[in-house]
């Protein structure tokens, strides 16, 4: 009921764009195409994929089967390689742990040896974390192959949960575990990202499984190492996860998406952590969607690229809330004809927004098993730190678009504490413009329409603001 009251209202915003003269406009009709590939992607897939959720029912581990756990490094804390590499050791179910070092420390070795873990080391650093994990796997022979980004701690019963889905299908290329953090008290951002992160790993992923499209997040994946080989091993690029799933649900492999809780990550806590893992990973994700996805959508199925494309397009939040913000310059600077323009264009677009913010806590509250209690209330500081990217999406989708290469940033383990008003100084000059077109208005003339697209201005303003802070006061 709530989809179809969302796409009632989806219709009621598209109704503004059809008004007698208005198509006639170029810009307005390159708009109109951006917010129907919005919708479409961004919307109508999510709630496509929201009415597929599905939860497998549990398959108990046979014993016997041959496992290898890999643990890629690449100049992590030390600290952190060592609480993750003993709670792999400690898996329950038996297995040979792999601690792959792709930076050469004598310590890392040292601490393999001494938890019980065998240490492999390669040659160079090529294609990064991707590399590292097919360099393991013509090292070894295990069956089945386990993934963790090494800041990521596994729980004892990690294989015993996953490895019985393998058995009752042949065709099962991977199963990927639920992904859940264990820092979202640290900071504001870390608050902020995990909120968002529980739509991410529980109805959005539920949903995507019932396609037919389980992602591989990263973490805490594990794979039949015949599927791996079919396709040439772990896909190579700054999107090595999702390039991995895609060719191997092209290849006609099938997956899973296990939404229970046997291990846990950390979110970066701080504003520069977590943008340069955003400009990596939008960065990866639009080059999947403009070169890979096309080559392989025909292999996937309706379904399956359905589910695709509402991962493929998340950064488009970015330059959604950029063209925004220069639209509302621009009325503002403009006469009053315009403000009332955009005044009927917000009106139409707000019963869509309520209706999107409305279905996303209705599937969270129903079936995400992730929320702790009390975090299923409106999420406003992940709502707002998405917008307050827009730089970083933004760029991430022209470096894809131009093919610009983009080196693999590896996601800072620990916390900046200094101010870093560089990061933020695209936000600091945006908002500046939306402060100073608010003051010239004020200037010249402000009617009933004018106040309604300041305080838009303004809220513009305050949605950049927490991102802004957190750069400016760490």
């Amino acid at each position: 009921m709530a989809v179809a009251l969302g796409v009632a209202a989806s219709l009621f915003y598209f109704d503004w764009w059809l008004a007698a003269g208005r198509l006639g406009d170029p810009w307005l009709v390159a708009a109109l195409a951006g917010a129907a590939i919005y919708v479409f992607c961004q919307l109508y897939c999510a709630w496509f994929v929201y009415l597929h959720i599905a939860r497998p029912e549990p398959r108990p581990a046979p014993p016997g089967l041959t496992v290898d756990v890999f643990i890629p490094v690449y100049d992590e804390p030390f600290g952190l390689v060592e609480e993750s590499l003993a709670a792999a050791v400690a898996i329950a179910y038996p297995h040979r742990t792999y601690l792959l070092d792709d930076a050469g420390d004598a310590r890392f070795a040292a601490l393999a040896t001494r938890l019980g873990a065998v240490y492999l080391r390669r040659e160079g650093h090529r294609d990064a974390k991707a590399g590292n994990i097919n360099a393991a796997l013509a090292q070894t022979d295990g069956e089945y192959v386990a993934v963790f980004d090494v800041d990521h701690v596994a729980q004892p019963d990690f294989l015993d949960a996953v490895l019985g889905y393998f058995v009752d299908d042949a065709g099962l290329g991977f199963v990927q575990s639920g992904v859940v953090f264990r820092n979202p008290g640290e900071s504001d951002v870390a608050r902020a990202t995990a909120g968002q992160a529980y739509d991410v790993y529980g109805p959005t992923s539920m949903g995507m499984s019932g396609c037919g499209a389980a992602p591989v997040w990263g973490s805490h994946t594990t794979f039949r190492r015949a599927a791996l080989a079919a396709i040439g091993g772990y896909q190579v690029g700054l999107a090595e996860d999702l390039h991995t799933s895609l060719a191997m649900h092209a290849a006609g492999w099938r997956s899973l998406y296990e939404p229970s809780v046997h291990a846990t990550g950390l979110v970066p806590s701080d504003v520069v952590g977590f943008a340069k893992q955003q400009l990596k990973w939008a960065r990866g994700v639009f080059e999947m969607w403009i070169d890979v996805f096309p080559r392989l959508a025909g292999r996937l199925g309706l379904a399956r690229s359905l589910a695709y494309l509402v991962r493929l397009t998340y950064y488009l939040i970015g330059p959604l809330f950029l063209v925004h913000a220069a639209a509302t310059v621009h009325v503002l600077l403009a006469d009053g004809p315009a403000a009332r323009g955009f005044v009927s264009y917000v009106l139409r677009a707000v019963p869509l927004a309520i209706a999107v913010l409305a279905i996303r806590q209705i599937a969270n509250r129903a079936w995400n098993p992730h929320e702790p209690p009390g975090t299923s209330r409106f999420n406003w500081r992940g709502y707002a730190q998405a917008g307050a990217l827009w730089p970083i999406y933004t760029l991430a989708l022209a470096y894809a678009v131009l093919h610009i290469p983009v080196p693999h940033i590896a996601t800072p383990k620990e916390r900046v504490t200094n101010a870093q008003p560089l990061l933020v100084a695209p936000q600091l000059a945006l908002v500046a413009v939306l402060l100073a077109a608010v003051g010239w208005r004020l200037v010249h003339g402000a009617g009933m329409a004018d106040a309604f697209v300041m305080a838009f201005a303004l809220a513009l303003v305050g949605a950049q603001w927490p991102t802004i802070q957190g750069a400016l006061r760490p």
